[in-house]
């Protein structure tokens, strides 16, 4: 037997259906920030996906391709799999992408802060000023990700999540 839930039409609480492991839906929706945070990382995922299919399509020789497509299609999975367990409300997703999107969102904004420097200390002439294409892209997506993870740290996803 699953847990309890209202029964409108007879005014009583009833069993449900559902096994324990499948929570119900709670009476308020899902809360905006996890809304935002999980819009956030899919569009960082999906983003990364297309440039890795680019490059795969670009760089790779003809025997590397099927390697490389079954990463992406592996790690799409892997990455729909927890996005959805987060969408749920599971406690442990939930807390697994705010620390681990808070920390890569870390690292590309202190690597774009890198970069940005490097490009501007290059040499006058240099290929340097071509690089500015991928700053702002970098800082996007460290800004995003970095979003993400604080909004998934809310107490509002905390409580919904705990339900």
């Amino acid at each position: 037997m699953g847990p309890l839930s209202h029964d409108p039409v007879r005014g009583q609480e009833r069993a449900s259906t559902l096994p324990a492991m499948f929570p119900p839906e709670p009476a308020e929706g899902r809360p905006r920030p996890l809304v935002v945070a999980a819009g956030l990382l899919v569009a960082f995922w999906v983003a990364s996906a297309v440039m890795a299919l680019w490059r795969i399509g670009h760089e790779h020789r003809a025997s590397g391709r099927t390697g490389a497509l079954a990463t992406v299609a592996f790690w799409t999975v892997v990455f729909a799999l927890v996005i959805w367990r987060v969408w749920r409300g599971g406690r442990t997703a939930i807390a697994f992408m705010a620390r681990v999107a808070a920390m890569i969102g870390t690292v590309f904004l202190a690597g774009m802060v890198a970069f940005a420097v490097l490009i501007f200390a290059a040499p006058p002439g240099g290929l340097a000023p071509d690089a500015l294409v991928y700053l702002l892209p970098g800082l996007l997506a460290g800004g995003a990700l970095l979003t993400a993870g604080i909004l998934l740290r809310r107490p509002e996803v905390s409580r919904w999540g705990g339900r």
